[in-house]
């Protein structure tokens, strides 16, 4: 039972990590925790749906802010985390309001950077038309070699396979030929979710008749044409247009230390190193590959380690990181699953889904709110154009 009914928590940040642990909080401690959620934005918005938005068959859900903020019992500031004072245990926000905590989890995302110049740098939340009008020159002949490109530290490739796997399908329908590639530093198909996985993932890309070159370094040079060049070996892949995932860095916070590319460096726990009270999930820390079921797991975590502050019995809270992802292929879905601590762990790979509800977002407590507003009335679709 928890003692202290004025224990504070801010959470900075509304994505997925931060709706998951206000959920998870509200859970743990009861209702003698004061909740603060700090987001610019009104939306929670799904990103993980975007790849298929080109292809009519994924539409960006959007759950708003509030909503998330009403089931927690928190209060929601319209703002963005502008500063920390670890000393003092109070954050500024961009529009200079100062608020205090006993507990901070910061779960701010991360920034996108275009890769390539001349290349189409595919991002969530980038506008789909660009894609669209690529997938039009490929139908009509304009294009017949296209490449993706999944750069080296790329925190998360899977994007990259389900837009070269529904392109591939799209254009089989359609009676349209096409040479894809896709180009990675994995050594090989989404190896992240071990041998039974990655070679579900081979079998799709071959039957697709999408090329794979993995476990080299991809550069992207213009000698008159587009060229794809393969460290350390020597093959080139001369493309007509290349499609190339985005690099992040992290976001620079007055007060928060983070590692060179401004992640914030986090234990086992999912606690902050060297700063006292604060915790943080998601794209904010160093942890790769960087997802949204992972994020969930870490918010959870999190959640568990801030409850136990407050004086709730609940256990330690390890982040145990078990991995989970729908690869949409464009004739269907493979239900991918592995526990990415375990070595010995070859993965699980099906065509149904592995956990419930099932969905994108594997999240054990936001999964549950998005699943009750998925109907009329309840969770946003945003309008997309259908191009089936």
């Amino acid at each position: 039972m928890i003692e202290d009914s004025t224990f504070r928590v801010v959470v900075a940040g509304g994505g997925i990590a931060g709706a998951e642990a206000l959920l998870a909080l509200r859970e743990l401690g009861g209702d003698d925790l004061s909740l603060t959620l700090v987001e610019p934005r009104a939306e929670l918005r799904l990103t993980a749906l975007e790849p298929g938005a080109a292809f009519g068959t994924g539409e960006a859900g959007r759950l708003p802010i509030r909503a998330v903020a009403s089931a927690a019992g928190a209060d929601v500031v319209r703002d963005a985390l502008e500063s920390v004072d670890a000393e003092q245990r109070t954050i500024h926000t961009r529009d200079g309001e100062r608020i205090r905590y006993d507990a901070l989890l910061v779960a701010i995302g991360s920034r996108r950077v275009a890769t390539v110049p001349g290349t189409l740098t595919w991002s969530p939340g980038g506008d789909a038309q660009d894609f669209l009008t690529l997938l039009a020159d490929l139908e009509e002949g304009r294009v017949r070699r296209l490449a993706f490109v999944v750069p080296s530290r790329c925190p998360w490739p899977l994007p990259a396979y389900e837009l070269a796997l529904m392109t591939a399908r799209r254009l089989e329908r359609r009676g349209a030929r096409a040479d894809l590639r896709l180009v990675t530093s994995e050594a090989a198909p989404l190896a992240v979710f071990g041998a039974v996985g990655s070679a579900a993932v081979a079998r799709e890309l071959d039957d697709a008749g999408v090329a794979f070159s993995g476990g080299v370094v991809p550069s992207v040079g213009t000698e008159g044409e587009l060229v794809v060049s393969m460290w350390p070996t020597s093959e080139r892949f001369t493309a007509d247009r290349v499609v190339v995932l985005p690099h992040i860095f992290g976001h620079e916070i007055a007060g928060l230390r983070g590692d060179i590319e401004g992640f914030l460096v986090v234990d086992e726990h999912c606690a902050v190193r060297g700063m006292p009270a604060i915790w943080a999930a998601g794209e904010a820390t160093d942890r790769r590959p960087m997802h949204g079921g992972l994020a969930a797991r870490q918010a959870d975590c999190a959640a568990q380690e801030i409850a136990r502050r407050a004086g709730a019995e609940v256990p330690v809270g390890w982040y145990i990181p078990l991995l989970r992802a729908q690869l949409r292929t464009g004739r269907g879905s493979i239900w991918l699953q592995r526990d990415i601590s375990d070595p010995l762990d070859a993965g699980s790979a099906c065509g149904v889904p592995l956990w419930t509800p099932p969905g994108k977002i594997a999240a054990r407590r936001l999964g549950a709110l998005l699943a009750s507003h998925d109907e009329p009335g309840g969770l946003r679709r945003e309008a997309t154009r259908s191009t089936a």
